[in-house]
């Protein structure tokens, strides 16, 4: 009855087309068959699922227990991508399983199993039992958490078009106009490649103070990257997830974002100039922008790598807990990057967070000032919080919940340059620049370094000449304290599954952006 992990992968020989028409018959059958197995399956298990949920709460009753969580996820993740004119991966996973867990004796304890069969409950919640015991015997200080109101609903994400409703030919004639019209702009385009993933995740949460939350989120992703030769290697890339349906896929305009992508691949490799080694004003779009958030202020502002409990990928943070409430200055009067789960269709969207709690709108920097950190119940409790934030997020059935980024974006100015013209018109001198390249970070988040696809030298306001292998590098608070300028027009991009952390690793779903924004003084070079 439990389906874990099904995988369909294939790559075709270019060479053989009668191979390649047999294989893509085939990926069609199975790719449909599976989708319409999960929708069915997902049709009869919603009752048995919040049973399992509160079979496994029973459970945990037979042992002193203070506290107690269950859940049961489940995830369809359909890839499908194209490189060089021919099906790449064409691929759905199903995976499904639950979790149990506990405070015993001040200390936590979890366990999971992959098999949603009754006779797997006690033993689950026994090693949840178990590992509780042996982490009290080491214990920092007892666990506590937030008092949090009982929630008791059902929610869905709203879309017009299931994706997984939508014939696998049409996505694949997508791709395929994408990448005939990326080969169409020159004869320097080399590599062609294009992606649409659909995912849906469903997950039944309860626990022992009364809180009972189904959740059901549908989301999907497009991206488009065109590689020019000439004497070096240059690429241009157009991406955007949202958590919508097939809808977003429609508005995402394939042939138009391949023609974008394509043609300014080649200005790399034709016209564009080495960045210039020099401190100037330096302008960032929304997705680069989201970059610089992500990896400047949403890591170091996640309260489990400020207090030590998690270091992994790229360590701790230099905001440390004696800064909160003190008016620490982490950037211009004009910072405010602002927490928000709540909006609509974004990536980074839920209505609670896999701790039951309500998710919440708040700064994280507000006029330039550390406000807020990002938490789950037990830090929150830590450093004084009444309430978390509701930030606790778990990416599959086999991962403990942590405190994760959801949407985190800068917010526009509303006293700021209309749009990104007129912020270039009032720009005498700088670079702009446009598309993560490539990032790296110290192990407290303060120094940074990161490179853009394209940039565009400006002065006097205008865009003067393209220019190729743009780096940046800057101390975290002196870069946002030089933001002199943001736009009032924002726009928020999501970045799909690729926020990593923990170990095992959990890749999370994330947003952001904002308004266009000017930094001063930045040290730009050639790298």
């Amino acid at each position: 009855m439990v389906k874990n992990t099904f995988t369909l992968s294939n790559q075709f020989d270019p060479f053989n087309l009668f191979q390649q028409q047999i294989y893509y018959n085939i990926l069609v059958f199975l790719v449909k068959y599976t989708i319409t197995v999960f929708k069915i399956t997902i049709g009869v298990i919603m009752t048995e699922e919040q049973e399992f949920v509160e079979k496994c709460l029973a459970e945990t009753e037979r042992f002193p227990i203070s506290f107690a969580e269950s859940r049961v996820f489940s995830k369809i993740d359909e890839n499908i991508e194209m490189k060089s004119g021919q099906i790449e991966i064409a691929n759905v996973t199903y995976e499904r399983g639950f979790n149990v867990r506990v405070i015993l004796d001040g200390a936590w304890g979890y366990s999971t199993s992959s098999r949603l069969v009754e006779k797997d409950i006690s033993q689950v919640v026994k090693q949840a039992i178990d590992v509780a015991k042996a982490s009290a015997l080491k214990l920092r200080k007892p666990i506590e958490l937030t008092e949090e109101p009982i929630i008791i609903d059902t929610y869905k994400t709203p879309y017009k078009i299931n994706p997984f409703d939508v014939d696998f030919k049409e996505k694949v004639e997508l791709l395929t106009l994408a990448d005939s019209t990326m080969k169409e702009a020159g004869e320097q385009i080399k590599v062609t490649e294009s992606l649409i993933n659909s995912y849906n995740v469903l997950l039944f949460f309860g626990n022992s103070e009364g809180s009972r939350i189904t959740q059901n989120q549908t989301y999907v992703g497009c991206q488009v990257r065109a590689t020019a030769i000439g004497t070096e290697i240059q690429r241009r890339t157009s991406q955007d997830y949202q958590m919508r349906g097939f809808e977003f896929v429609k508005d995402f305009n394939f042939e138009e974002e391949a023609k974008i992508v394509a043609n300014e691949a080649i200005l790399l490799v034709t016209e564009a100039e080495n960045c210039p080694n020099e401190k100037s004003a330096f302008i960032l779009e929304p997705f680069q922008l989201g970059l610089t958030i992500h990896e400047s202020t949403g890591h170091p502002t996640e309260l489990d790598r400020v207090m030590g409990f998690e270091a992994d990928f790229a360590g701790t943070s230099f905001l440390t807990t004696d800064k909160l409430g003190t008016d620490y200055q982490y950037g211009s009067e004009i910072i405010n990057i602002i927490c928000d789960p709540n909006m609509p269709n974004v990536n980074g969207h839920y209505k609670y967070d896999d701790e039951g709690v309500k998710a919440k709108k708040f700064h994280v920097i507000e006029n330039g000032i550390f406000k807020n950190y990002m938490t789950d119940r037990e830090t929150a409790k830590e450093v004084g919080y009444e309430h978390s934030f509701g930030n606790a997020r778990i990416a599959n059935y086999n991962r403990i919940p942590m405190i994760r980024m959801s949407n985190l974006y800068l917010e526009p100015d509303p006293k700021g340059p209309k749009d990104i013209e007129e912020l270039l018109s009032e720009t005498k001198k700088g670079v702009y620049g446009l598309t993560w390249k490539s990032h790296s970070i110290d192990d407290k988040r303060i120094n940074f370094q990161f490179s853009t696809e394209l940039g565009w030298l400006i002065k006097n306001g205008e865009k003067i000449k393209p220019l190729k292998n743009v780096c940046y590098n800057a101390a975290t608070p002196e870069f946002w304290a030089n933001c002199d300028m943001i736009t009032k027009k924002s726009r928020i991009y999501g970045m799909g599954p690729i926020c990593g952390k923990g170990v095992p690793m959990q890749g999370m779903w994330v947003s952001h952006g904002g308004g266009w924004a000017r930094f001063q003084d930045i040290n730009i070079f050639s790298g």
